[in-house]
């Protein structure tokens, strides 16, 4: 971030003004939500390739147990593989990091609108519909977050989210 206490734009006049706290619903910070939509597409791209990785050592033993069980296993080991991506995303965005290992990497992170943490059964809503979206929609659903100052896409306004930057530790 190149200016952590950058100008903040109110947007909500009618707050009460003894609010300590700053949520997303309440305050709009320009340098939060910069150069959002090129972080989230390299984070999705990192998120990918570990997918890969986990579902290639899911299917090596999958393909085990398959053999073992003499195929009786098969059908069941084939939705367990499909349901990788959407677990790698839950329990990850449900945790404690609220971000993916993408997410972390490019410094970004998941927040509830109102500034809580997501908890589990957020995460798992807002990964079933991105993936739904995404694949009802040929990606084209992607292109909501040109049409707002966050970022947001259509699976982030469903489940009342904001994916934000975080300042790097030192």
């Amino acid at each position: 971030m190149k200016n952590q206490n950058g100008p903040l734009i109110e947007l909500s006049a009618l707050e009460e003004k003894g609010r300590q706290g700053r949520t997303a619903s309440n305050t709009f910070n320009p340098d939060d939500y910069e150069s959002i939509r090129l972080r989230r597409i390299f984070a999705y791209a990192i998120d990918v390739v570990c997918i890969a990785v986990i579902s290639v050592i899911a299917t090596f033993a999958a393909t085990l147990i398959g053999v073992i069980s003499f195929g009786v296993l098969t059908p069941l080991l084939v939705l367990i593989l499909a349901a990788i991506p959407l677990g790698y995303h839950t329990l990850l965005v449900g945790g404690p990091w609220n971000a993916t290992f993408g997410m972390r990497f490019m410094n970004v992170r998941m927040e509830r609108i109102n500034g809580d943490a997501p908890d589990y059964l957020i995460a798992l809503i807002h990964a079933a519909l991105f993936y739904f979206t995404v694949a009802a929609t040929s990606s084209l659903i992607l292109l909501v977050s040109l049409f707002n100052p966050r970022g947001r896409m259509l699976h982030d306004y469903l489940v009342d989210t904001v994916i934000r930057r975080v300042p790097i530790r030192s």
